[in-house]
């Protein structure tokens, strides 16, 4: 893009968040979180889950989604604060992997003091792509959905839905994360521009 001697569209990266809040289904959440790295190898996968951290039954909870990624091959890196609640989760301090695309069987899990702090950091570090919000709070969910800064945003669904396919634009060029000409995925139809044609008889604008 910076030698480009021609406008270019930016296929950009995935690093797509997903943030599990306190008033939350957690069966659904494990599904969606489980789901979203169902093909690691994809833009639209689930890299970093931030979990909120008066989530009732905390401990528990975040050892059972660890149990159940594991079980499906995903490691799984945290924080220092999540760290300390499953001996299962890998210590990842380096602030770096926040920004980073895995396409691997890897997954990263933090805390966060509430939806804002889960809006600041999908903004930062994310690839603008995709961002998740699981919870039965819908006026949170608009407001998440409002905040974040990514081409798709999701309530309580999957971010595998983030297809061309799946949009209904048909075969799919790429997936866009830049805001103008176009974002989210590419078709045929999203490459192109418009040009008007106006028939008339005499009309004139007053």
């Amino acid at each position: 893009q910076e030698h480009a001697s021609v406008p270019v569209i930016v296929s950009g990266r995935g690093n797509n968040f997903l943030y599990i809040d306190e008033d939350v289904d957690f069966e659904m959440a494990i599904r969606l979180v489980i789901n979203g790295k169902k093909r690691i190898s994809v833009c639209n996968a689930i890299d970093k889950v931030l979990i909120h951290k008066d989530l009732p039954q905390l401990s528990e909870k975040v050892n059972l989604l660890v149990e159940q990624l594991e079980a499906k091959g995903i490691s799984v890196w945290g924080s220092s604060e999540v760290a300390a609640l499953s001996p299962a989760i890998r210590l990842e301090n380096n602030a770096n992997t926040l920004c980073e695309e895995y396409l691997a069987p890897k997954l990263y899990l933090t805390l966060v003091e509430g939806m804002s702090e889960a809006i600041e950091m999908t903004n930062h570090y994310s690839g603008g792509h995709t961002a998740v919000i699981v919870t039965r709070n819908r006026e949170k969910a608009d407001l998440f959905m409002q905040e974040a800064d990514c081409a798709a945003v999701y309530h309580n669904a999957s971010s595998r839905f983030t297809d061309g396919g799946q949009f209904g634009v048909g075969g799919e060029i790429a997936i866009s994360t830049q805001k103008l000409h176009f974002r989210g995925p590419l078709g045929a139809q999203e490459l192109v521009t418009n040009k008007w044609f106006i028939h008339g008889e005499g009309q004139i604008r007053e």
